[in-house]
């Protein structure tokens, strides 16, 4: 049958790749119509559906990313078995929610294989990431499959060489088996654009499921992975693992090897510098990915990585004295905080108080100025780049870059207007050194939003997170609970009429039904490892403290 001569070719270029994808699933993996809630949570589907066996159900429901590496490497599960669970589960994520680009799912099984014989033919030299399955964002490469990044232009253009990451983790034992979705641009906070469509939360699937790492989160609520890799630009780790439910570091830059993406500008430009970080479903996991990554030497993969060490003890022993001084910030100054967040803020500094944790309340200073900076920067180009790969290449605005009004024409940056940019960071930057150093601060805690998810096309804002771009801090999310019935919306916005708009957006919480709460711990520059001890200290002191209050 004839195709019709009216379809656009970005819409040909679609379906193709969206049918190619799907024809590696098999027919035993496909979900039936039966198998869908009547509901917008999801979440149970692949325990309901009878596509997974009981061990299947157990391998990828009951471990994180460190206990699963100790499994397979003492024996009690094979690569193969580990894998091929999360193949499957990963099969009905993308059905559940559209979170997958690139299936790899035959190449990872031919290298969990490789794996099961290399552990019987030398056991004890396995390395730390042994037979781990990794699903990565879109915009690694891996040699064979294609990196469109949600770009028509960039289809059918598969890989030569890895990312220096993927080679990275794949010596250490990785097994590589997905990709997953982003916006186009990478820029908005809905993950949809007209390569592979719409990522949605499984959570609430009316909800979004965030940016710019929105795939590797949805696949992570729904188990189809427990560990992988985002990038973060402006909150791109932070925002879709608020907006989901799981962890997610954004470190400083030069941590965790970059290179080797595909990237969403124009080279060479003094960007704010875009950084990797490990995605999970525990807290410990993401410190295990990012001590495995800083222990590996990036520097022999990456020549903009820096040379950091790994000194655990000295931060555990801090821990240990219960010494920790952290500064809590209700808001950005700008946009005031939705109930439900509100919540999720007040009951994590309730617990860390209660544990004995100094807590010192903060303003953040110039964010307005800071957030008018940092947009100077994205569009220093003129957004040219931009404009040249979407809309002049026949691939129209989807609606969230739409409402971001981010892609226009506007003037080129000078040299004047980039040195400028550069002047006031480094202002800022000792602005903020000064907060550290005057407050004794180990670490900041924030909302990581003003808001939970949102209906799609409706997350406009970054403050929250693009801050700590614009500064170079470390930051992380933590999950702490859901929407309540009691969330009920109110007028405690304060700050003007944008302020009133964005309020406005909490409707309540039958809307809202179970959209994850969450709050963002940030740390001082380069100091990654404290960072993430200190995620995972304060996750397990809040998740107790909120344990203990429901029983």
């Amino acid at each position: 049958m004839a195709e019709p001569e009216n379809v656009p070719n970005w819409q040909k270029i679609s379906q193709q790749k969206q049918a190619h994808r799907d024809s590696l699933i098999p027919p035993a993996w496909k979900l039936k119509t039966s198998d869908f809630p009547r509901g917008n949570n999801v979440l149970d589907v692949p325990l309901t559906c009878g596509i997974l066996t009981e061990e299947e159900i157990d391998i990828t429901s009951n471990y994180d990313a460190v206990d699963l590496v100790k499994l397979m490497k003492d024996g009690k599960h094979s690569v193969e078995a580990v894998t091929l669970a999360f193949c499957k589960r990963a099969a009905i994520a993308l059905q559940l929610t559209n979170c997958l680009t690139e299936i790899m799912f035959d190449m990872a099984l031919e290298r969990a294989r490789y794996l099961d014989v290399l552990r019987q033919n030398n056991p004890t030299a396995l390395g730390p990431l042994f037979g781990l399955p990794i699903s990565l964002k879109d915009a690694f490469e891996i040699p064979g499959f294609d990196a469109t990044i949600g770009y028509v232009a960039f289809a059918n253009k598969p890989a030569k060489s890895p990312s220096a990451l993927v080679t990275l983790l794949s010596g250490l034992g990785a097994v590589f088996y997905c990709k997953t979705n982003l916006p186009q641009t990478m820029m908005t906070a809905d993950s949809d654009n007209n390569v592979w469509g719409r990522t949605l939360n499984p959570h609430n699937t009316s909800l979004t499921a965030g940016r710019s790492s929105g795939g590797e989160a949805a696949l992570m609520a729904l188990r189809g992975s427990i560990i992988g890799i985002g990038s973060d630009i402006a909150g791109s780790v932070r925002i879709p693992s608020a907006a989901c439910g799981i962890y997610g570091i954004r470190p400083s830059a030069g941590v965790v090897p970059f290179g080797g993406q595909k990237m969403p500008s124009a080279p060479g430009l003094p960007y704010i510098t875009p950084v990797v970080g490990p995605m999970a479903t525990s807290a410990r996991a993401c410190r295990y990915l990012l001590e495995c990554i800083v222990k590996a030497h990036p520097v022999r993969y990456d020549s903009q990585c820096v040379n950091l060490s790994w000194p655990e003890g000295a931060c555990r022993r801090m821990m240990d004295t219960g010494r920790i001084r952290i500064s809590v910030a209700q808001d950005d100054g700008h946009l005031t905080v939705a109930p439900p967040q509100r919540r999720a803020l007040q009951q994590a500094v309730s617990a860390l108080q209660d544990s004995g944790i100094t807590v010192i309340p903060i303003q953040l200073p110039e964010v307005d100025v800071i957030a008018q900076n940092i947009l100077a920067n994205f569009t220093m180009d003129g957004t040219k780049f931009f404009l040249d790969t979407t809309v002049r290449a026949g691939d129209p605005l989807v609606p969230s870059v739409v409402a971001l009004n981010l892609v226009k024409e506007s003037p080129t940056a000078t040299l004047d207007d980039i040195a400028r940019f550069n002047a006031i960071r480094n202002e800022h930057k000792e602005q903020y050194l000064k907060i550290w150093n005057d407050l004794e601060l180990d670490a900041i805690i924030m909302p990581s939003a003003p808001h939970t998810a949102v209906p799609h096309d409706k997350w406009t804002s970054l403050n929250y997170t693009a801050i700590w771009n614009y500064l170079d801090n470390p930051a992380a999310v933590i999950p702490i609970d859901t929407v309540k019935p009691g969330d009920i919306p109110d007028t405690a916005h304060k700050y003007g009429a944008d302020d009133a708009a964005y309020s406005a957006l909490y409707t309540g919480p039958e809307a809202y039904k179970d959209a994850p709460t969450s709050i963002q711990v940030v740390g001082r520059r380069q100091e990654d490892v404290q960072l993430s001890l200190i995620v995972e200290y304060f996750s397990d002191i809040i998740h107790a403290h909120l344990n203990l209050e429901q029983l």
